[in-house]
Order: C-alpha cells, then structure tokens, then sequence
C-alpha cells in the first residue's frame, strides 16, 4: 500500500519528537482526569463530548504536522 504523503519523522530535531510525545501524554492525561471528573461529580453530559474534540483536534494537528514538508 502506497500513502499519498510522505512521513519522515527523522527529519525533524529529537527535541520536536520528544514535544509531540509529552503534549500526546498531556492530552491523554486531560482525557482521563475530565472522564474521571465528569463521573465522580455526577455532570449530565458524556464525557465523550469534551473528549472526542480533544482528540479530533490533536490528531488533525499531529496529521498535518507529520505531512508538513519543508521545501
């Protein structure tokens, strides 16, 4: 299977991985404490409405981050 993009991770500094590695983690942990907040405090919504937007917007912009190309 060939992708249309291009992913070279090893273009970019050990540094910018190691960033997109602890805002991945960050997001995983707001995820788990909002999940936890929202059960224990009893609010009437779905966790999965805070949640799903987090990670939509995340990995939209962990997509283009891993496409981006310098030219």
């Amino acid at each position: 299977m060939t992708l249309p993009f291009h992913t070279d991770v090893a273009q970019y500094p050990i540094r910018v991985r190691w960033f997109m590695a602890v805002a991945w983690v960050a997001i995983a942990v707001k995820c788990v404490l909002v999940w936890w907040a929202i059960q224990h405090w009893n609010v009437p919504i779905h966790p999965a409405w805070v949640i799903a937007p987090t990670l939509a917007f995340a990995g939209l912009a962990s997509g283009l981050w891993l496409t981006h190309t310098r030219d």
